[in-house]
């Protein structure tokens, strides 16, 4: 696996970039807020993965960040992790939770550094409703405790959706900080349908404009009380900030050193815009320059766009090293 110290190394000297990955459409489960279980199984060869990792080598990237689909349906994600490993990139991953302690086992020695792992209520029937996958709670939980004993970086993941938001996101963080020991992190809710990724957004406008403020506000007083929030406490003030026409902390820098790939090698600034190249078919790359998005707030392009923003920031620097403190072990 990467090391702190070498995943350091290489960002002070100038690998900055992330990438988020998606290697297959193939799922095992039926979100309701995911439209992808809908699209025809397809996934990258381990040779073109090879290839898109290869580039994203030569090309400035620190982390890949491997997604679906359900990535560890992929029959080659062990070797896709080790290649990734081997170049020196960050690989991390999320999971629906419903993969098997031999393949957690493999991926961590194959240099896996973080798994993330879906868990969206703490009623195990609220969370059958939204995966559409039996028992899917109780393996969500296993595969989270199995990674603690087992030494692996982790984190609930839960999509901030309509149960959740209505029942109050507390209950949540404190279940997955005291019952299961482990940090929470949370999804912001987005519908795409532009590109090859489709999500469906689960909220009505009502949601949007009251709950859902509520339980970012909440989520935000509770990782400055100390609870375990994997999310930057300077996003989640930024998710405020933008509702009110704030200036933000930082921008989304997608297109630039922030992109989606998928499976066909295709190269998107997010999952909201349109292609910029494909890396199997030769084709130039031409990444964006001086990005400074604010169009929506999706996490997962937003998050890591502070990287090559914080050094020339020391009070943006200090503010999310002080608010991170709880949970620094996902980072080291």
């Amino acid at each position: 696996m990467v090391s702190f110290k070498r995943a350091v190394a290489s960002f002070l000297k100038g690998h900055k970039r992330t990438a988020v990955f998606a290697i297959t459409t193939r799922c095992n489960c039926k979100c309701y807020m995911c439209d992808m279980h809908r699209r025809e199984p397809q996934q990258i060869s381990l040779e073109d993965a090879r290839r898109v990792l290869d580039f994203l080598a030569k090309n400035g990237f620190l982390i890949a960040y491997f997604t679906g689909g359900e990535p560890t349906l992929h029959p080659n994600v062990v070797e896709i992790v080790d290649h990734a490993n081997k170049l020196g990139l960050v690989a991390t991953m999320t999971t629906n939770g419903s993969v098997g302690k031999d393949l957690l086992t493999e991926l961590k020695e194959a240099g896996l550094y973080l798994l993330s792992v879906s868990l969206d209520h703490w009623d195990p029937s609220v969370c059958e409703k939204i995966r559409n996958h039996r028992d899917i709670m109780a393996k969500q939980v296993e595969t989270l405790k199995y990674l603690n004993e087992i030494g692996l970086k982790t984190y609930a993941l839960s999509f901030l959706n309509s149960f959740l938001v209505e029942d109050g996101v507390e209950r949540l963080v404190e279940y997955a900080n005291n019952v299961v020991g482990v940090p929470f992190g949370f999804c912001y809710p987005t519908t795409s349908d532009i590109n090859t990724y489709r999500l469906g957004s689960s909220l009505s406008d009502n949601e949007i404009n009251g709950k859902l403020r509520k339980s970012v506000e909440t989520i935000l007083k509770l990782k400055k009380s100390g609870c375990e929030i994997a999310n930057l406490a300077t996003y989640i003030e930024d998710i405020i900030n933008l509702e009110d026409d704030r200036t933000p902390n930082f921008y989304c820098k997608g297109g630039e050193d922030v992109v989606y790939i998928d499976w066909l090698g295709d190269v998107y600034p997010c999952f909201l815009k349109a292609k910029l190249f494909n890396i199997l078919e030769g084709e130039k790359s031409s990444f964006q320059r001086n990005v400074r998005c604010n169009d929506c707030l999706i996490n997962c392009f937003r998050e890591p766009s502070l990287l090559p923003q914080i050094l020339s920031s020391p009070g943006l620097l200090a503010k999310e090293v002080y608010y991170s403190y709880s949970t620094r072990k996902i980072y080291r």
